[in-house]
């Protein structure tokens, strides 16, 4: 059975249409589907009939509209998008020779605050240390904080003293990629980003897939059977900044032929070995 693509809708705007495209173009249905549709108790309904539980589903929106399918879909795939495995730390102890961030701590957002003094003597330049959650849920934005910003910056882990932040120092970040992984083979990439600012094109030099290949052949853990990379150029050579699910992270410019058939594919080999 060949997959259904289920698109979050309003999300993406107008940059999800040449995906919508490119999936009914190779012959699936893909919809756009509201968040509140995929509720404990509710069924999205496609083409006027509700969407059956046995079916062969490709979820793609935001992380909370993929763990929504996760925890209350059966469809296969569902959605790829481990939030266990997606935390860092989870993969930062399979990526760790690879990661920008070669120097780091985790520890408790709370005692992060309390301990803010230590981490700035041992992390800081120019009184900046990078901070983010190790989680998907993104509480706060990862960024170089200053010292007076820092207890103000991690205020929302208050409310959760479980959760993790990774600190470490800043680092100088020239360009950005997002390269996608299907079925453990490097499919496409896009860079999004130089210097820190927002620089999306379909470019995508061959070092850096040949990079990500390389990972891939030294580091044999998965997240998901579909994930993505972000890789960066800084000192002189690349890094992997952080991993991302396939199904809550935007394509940017990628090949979106070669990412919807190999996405597809993947997902009828997963529905049929059920």
């Amino acid at each position: 059975m060949r997959p259904m693509w289920l698109i979050e809708a309003g999300v993406y705007d107008d940059e999800a249409t040449p995906l919508l495209a490119e999936i009914r173009r190779q012959g699936m249905i893909a919809e756009f589907v509201p968040y509140q549709s995929l509720r404990k108790g509710s069924t999205p309904v496609v083409h006027g009939q509700f969407v059956t539980p046995d079916a062969a589903v490709i979820g793609y929106g935001t992380f909370p509209f993929a763990q929504q399918i996760l925890l209350h879909h059966p469809w296969l795939p569902g959605a790829w998008c481990s939030a266990k495995n997606l935390d860092c730390a989870t993969y930062f102890a399979h990526f760790g020779k690879h990661l920008l961030n070669q120097n780091y701590v985790i520890l408790p957002g709370v005692e992060a605050i309390r301990q803010r003094d230590w981490l700035y003597s041992v992390f800081g330049r120019d009184e900046q240390v990078f901070a983010r959650p190790t989680n998907c849920h993104k509480l706060f934005v990862g960024r170089c904080i200053e010292r007076e910003s820092f207890a103000s910056a991690l205020a929302p882990t208050r409310y959760d003293p479980a959760t993790l932040v990774v600190v470490a120092a800043p680092q100088s970040i020239g360009r950005e990629w997002r390269v996608v992984v299907i079925g453990n083979r490097v499919v496409s990439g896009s860079q999004y980003a130089i210097d820190g600012e927002r620089a999306i094109a379909a470019d995508c030099p061959p070092e850096v897939l040949k990079f990500a290949e390389s990972i891939l052949a030294e580091v044999q853990w998965r997240p998901d059977p579909a994930f993505m990379l972000d890789v960066c150029e800084s000192a002189g050579r690349l890094w992997l900044v952080e991993l991302n699910s396939f199904s809550g992270s935007w394509f940017y410019q990628c090949e979106l032929s070669a990412v919807v058939s190999a996405a597809s594919e993947l997902a009828e080999g997963i529905w049929r070995q059920k």
